[in-house]
């Protein structure tokens, strides 16, 4: 193992994180400090590949699982809830684990936020503007849509006394586990479980699932230690590397889900899984992330933003739901233009902060 040094290269970053993977996550950081940066763009093209590798990994894990569980016949229920519950989380929870184990849960926390804003807006409004508008006639679509936003405002709430520690972590877990009861109790993800899968593929699927697992917990090795190195090239919290960057990444499952959706005139899918990943965002990955590492905001002022713009976006969302019972163009290309105007505005406030700090 070569010791580092001040003049390693974001190539050989990439490869020691790859190489020294099986070492224990907490010495991870021990690698990033003394890595230097020529080129904040490189940092980020790396950061979005890893991104895409990440969903595509995880992505796969939902078809292995679907696979195993039919040749060992679980029920719909069980197959469900790992399915909702953990796998198609996994990017986030990823970044959430690695994050947390590396001393930095605020990155899970500015993701988290980050995401939730980019799904209610930009992540839901691409393929709805395709789609020329989204009904939303369902009784149960507009409960589940309040049931976002009060969930949505939990972990605002409870970082109102600086943090959110352990205590807060339990309140958010039992949150998201009241959560997949109602939805599973309510609806049906899958009509039939399949009782034809051969034993030969089954134990492909299973090969199939612990190398994606590996490469997961890899990428997201990488997620986290490039979003260090470009907060700290950057002199920014990297709270907002989370918020503007690492949020993008981790929400291309749910655009990918809704171009598909829209594809084979299935529109009423993406509302339910945007709202889905909302909640998952602001309970489950923000909860294991505390559940490792305590969050604490050292700098309040750092979240004015975001936090304003993610409650003026639910409730604007809201809005839209219940009002007319579809969203329409003009609607979608308001919520689009609420996301451009939250990183406009985020990354305006850090160049004036560090032009009048500097």
């Amino acid at each position: 193992m070569l010791p580092p040094s001040t003049d390693c290269t974001v190539i050989r970053f990439v490869c020691q994180v790859l190489t020294e993977s099986f070492l224990p996550l907490a010495t991870f950081n021990n690698y990033l400090y003394p890595f230097s940066m020529d080129n904040v763009l490189i940092l980020v093209g790396i950061l979005f590949i890893a991104s895409l590798i990440l969903v595509r990994s995880a992505s796969s894990l939902v078809t292995a699982i679907s696979v195993i569980g039919g040749y060992f016949k679980l029920s719909e229920f069980t197959v469900a809830f790992v399915l909702m519950g953990i796998v198609t989380s996994l990017p986030e929870i990823a970044v959430a684990i690695s994050s947390a184990l590396s001393g930095n849960p605020n990155l899970a926390l500015g993701t988290a936020i980050g995401s939730n804003i980019a799904n209610l807006t930009l992540i839901i409004g691409i393929p709805t503007l395709i789609a020329g508008g989204l009904e939303v006639r369902s009784i149960i679509a507009r409960k589940d849509a309040l049931v976002m936003f009060v969930f949505g405002i939990t972990p605002l709430l409870l970082l109102l006394d600086g943090g959110i520690d352990t205590a807060d972590a339990f309140i958010l877990l039992i949150f998201y586990a009241l959560y997949l009861y109602r939805l599973l109790s309510q609806r049906s993800y899958f009509s039939t479980m399949t009782n034809h899968i051969s034993k030969k593929r089954a134990i492909t699927s299973l090969l199939v699932f612990v190398f994606n697992i590996f490469i997961v917990f890899c990428t997201s090795y990488i997620i986290v230690g490039t979003s260090e190195l470009i907060a700290e090239a950057l002199f920014i919290p990297i709270v907002i590397v989370g918020l503007v960057l690492v949020s993008i990444g981790t929400s291309l499952p749910e655009l990918a889900h809704g171009l598909t959706a829209v594809k084979l005139n299935h529109n009423g899918q993406i509302l339910g899984d945007i709202l889905g990943s909302v909640v998952a965002n602001s309970t489950l990955i923000i909860a294991i992330a505390a559940l490792i590492s305590p969050i604490k905001i050292v700098d309040p002022q750092t979240l004015i933003i975001p936090v304003g713009f993610l409650v003026a976006t639910l409730l604007l969302f809201l809005l839209f739901v219940y009002t007319d019972k579809r969203l329409t163009i003009k609607e979608i290309l308001l919520l689009i233009g609420v996301y451009v105007a939250f990183v406009v505005t985020q990354l305006g406030f850090e160049i004036i902060e560090k032009s009048v700090g500097g």
